[in-house]
């Protein structure tokens, strides 16, 4: 019998394909024909349920906002349904797995996440937002809008959310080379009947609208809380440059009218708001953003991008 590492492997490698159509004027978004599960799917990471290797694999996420195609850490999905939830599978390989956040509804997108957005009617309102971290950490909104101004609710919740992951290799410790991490999610049709637009439990052959993302973030844990600390000092550095302003009597921005003393710490001031800045840019620069179907505008936020899902019977 093939061990449960063994199970991932395949999992990264076979060759199983979810094809591309074309939907209307978004041009070519990414399909994918979900199976009804043939077997019960216990809710543990592990993936290793017969109906879980029936299911379509998606081979192909893309690489956006920077050096495209350049993926050097692969993800691979499956998704499935039955009469209660919806089902969605990842296999992330990841040489150095980590998180800080480890409380609901922190802000996992600054980390290493996996992450599902489902727009069943593909308006772009009243749509979901799942993320989930290598520990296991999940936050979960409610988007109301995207244009014309992103409206959400992080206090919303996935009533009977299931979430489980597994890891091969150590969460946080980058001395050794870690293979990834797979993870395991049960969405509740219930869940999603009153507040995301058409989200009632589909009839076979129904079409919905939802997107798979993956962050792998390359620059490390470490780096990380240096800039969570660089951060947290920038309030203060931003309430100093008011006060100079305040005090000074000058307009702010009317560098001329400061004396050589305001304008000398003005300039140490800013130069450490822009090393924070220069620190952040470099921290998404070392990201990989991919996604199963290719999104453009306002990053993964882009719901005429959304791939095309159709209910088996």
């Amino acid at each position: 019998m093939l061990n449960k590492i063994t199970l991932v492997t395949l999992l990264w490698t076979t060759c199983i394909w979810a094809g591309q159509t074309v939907v209307g004027g978004a041009g070519a978004v990414s399909h994918y024909s979900v199976q009804r599960a043939v077997s019960p799917i216990l809710i543990d990471g592990y993936l290793d349920e017969y109906a879980w290797e029936r299911a379509a694999q998606i081979n192909q996420f893309e690489r956006i906002l920077n050096n495209y195609d350049a993926v050097e850490w692969p993800t691979h999905a499956k998704m499935l349904w039955d009469d209660e939830y919806f089902y969605f599978a990842f296999t992330c390989a990841d040489g150095d797995m980590w998180a800080i956040y480890d409380q609901e509804d922190d802000k996992l997108w600054e980390e290493e996440v996996v992450e599902v957005f489902i727009d069943p009617d593909g308006d772009g309102k009243n749509y979901l937002e799942l993320e989930v971290s290598p520990t296991n950490t999940v936050v979960d909104l409610l988007i109301y809008s995207v244009e014309p101004e992103f409206r959400s609710s992080v206090e919303w919740d996935i009533e009977g959310l299931q979430t489980a992951v597994q890891t091969y290799g150590t969460v946080n410790d980058n001395s050794d080379t870690d293979l990834g991490w797979s993870v395991e999610i049960a969405i509740p049709w219930s869940a999603m009947a009153e507040d995301i637009t058409g989200g009632q439990r589909p009839t076979p052959g129904t079409d919905w609208r939802l997107n798979l993302y993956r962050i792998e973030r390359k620059a490390g844990r470490q780096a990380k809380m240096r800039i969570n600390e660089m951060n947290e000092a920038a309030q203060s550095t931003r309430q100093a440059i008011e006060a100079l302003w305040e005090t000074s009597g000058a307009q702010p921005g009317e560098r001329s009218a400061l004396s050589a003393q305001d304008l000398s710490t003005l300039s140490e001031l800013e130069a450490a708001l822009q090393a924070v800045s220069n620190a952040n840019e470099q921290y998404g620069d070392q990201t990989e953003y991919n996604t199963w179907s290719e999104t453009f505008q306002r990053g993964f936020h882009h719901p005429a991008r959304f791939g095309v899902v159709n209910f088996a019977p």
